[in-house]
C-alpha cells in the first residue's frame, strides 16, 4: 500500500523561472505544467509546454528538461 509521508513537493521537482512580463518569481513543479498542440505552416505539429503566471496570466515556455 502507498503510505503519503508529505504532500510538500520535494525539492527536486521543484522548478523556478522568472516572468519576463511582471518580474515575478515563479515556483512550481511538474502537475502545474500545461501543454498545447501548435501547428505550423507546413501542417506538422509539435507539443508545447507552459505554465501560467498567477500574477499576468502571461505564458511562460517551459522546455522538456524542465
Amino acid at each position: 500500500m502507498v503510505k503519503v509521508i508529505s504532500t510538500d513537493p520535494h525539492e527536486s521537482v521543484v522548478k523556478r523561472v522568472i516572468c519576463k512580463h511582471c518580474g515575478s518569481t515563479l515556483e512550481y513543479v511538474p502537475v502545474d505544467i500545461q501543454e498545447q498542440t501548435l501547428t505550423s505552416y507546413d501542417g506538422s505539429s509539435d507539443i508545447s509546454k507552459f505554465i501560467v503566471c498567477p500574477t499576468c496570466s502571461n505564458r511562460l515556455w517551459v522546455t522538456n528538461n524542465d
